[in-house]
């Protein structure tokens, strides 16, 4: 059986003066303010691409692109839109959508195809030594410190785009620069220097470009260790 209703029941915060009318007045406002902010952050995006082009600084890029918040107000105005009605939460929403917006757009800018600003990476530097017909890696083979060994120098070198097989170099031992060729593997490069050698520690510098002209350099020694 239903309750019945009685005066006690009757406490229930009913909002008897809501204006319908007024309400949807003012979610529009809202949305078109931040339409505003979404529109303006991608022009924005590519001024901190360019900031980022002259001080290859991130820190200063988005600073300066965060600078747009400043022209909501002005842009408000110009439109007519009613601060009053947008309120901190408002303001807040559209600051938290201006940065979001500001910063997927430029992320996209930064990198490939739009950008590259990313070097090659020269990682697994390593010596492999000619044993029977083939390239082996030392600890494949017993070392002899009495004896002298072919070697080469190898190393894996990729990019976000493609390295620039042209200039893929290597100075081996401080006798000046001479190119690396890359193996049957994509992403492997190869010098070999001129007769054999001891076992020992060799000086390596290795610097390698991409196609868009960004440059890495790696130094490092590496050891033929006799067992």
């Amino acid at each position: 059986m239903a309750k019945r209703w009685s005066e006690e029941d009757d406490d229930l915060d009913l909002d008897l003066d809501f204006d319908r009318e007024e309400y949807m007045k003012k979610e529009i406002i809202k949305g078109k303010s931040t339409l505003v902010a979404v529109g303006i952050a991608p022009f924005f995006s590519f001024v901190s691409m360019y900031i980022f082009n002259i001080t290859m600084d991130w820190v200063i890029s988005l600073i300066v692109g965060m600078l747009g918040l400043i022209l909501l107000k002005p842009i408000y105005d110009w439109i007519d839109i009613d601060l009053d009605k947008i309120g901190k939460k408002g303001w807040i929403k559209n600051g938290g959508v201006y940065f979001m917006t500001l910063l997927a757009v430029w992320v996209i800018l930064m990198n490939p195809p739009v950008s590259d600003f990313t070097d090659p990476e020269i990682t697994d530097i390593g010596i492999e030594i000619y044993h029977e017909g083939e390239w082996v890696a030392q600890d494949e083979i017993e070392i002899d410190e009495d004896e002298t060994y072919r070697i080469r120098i190898i190393a894996e070198i990729t990019d976000n785009v493609a390295v620039d097989e042209e200039r893929v170099e290597i100075d081996f031992e401080r006798q000046g620069w001479e190119s690396m060729n890359r193996t049957e593997d994509d992403h492997i490069y190869q010098f070999q220097p001129e007769g054999e050698f001891e076992p020992g520690t060799f000086m390596v510098v290795i610097r390698a470009y991409d196609v868009n002209g960004n440059r890495n350099t790696v130094e490092t020694e590496l050891s033929l260790e006799a067992d």
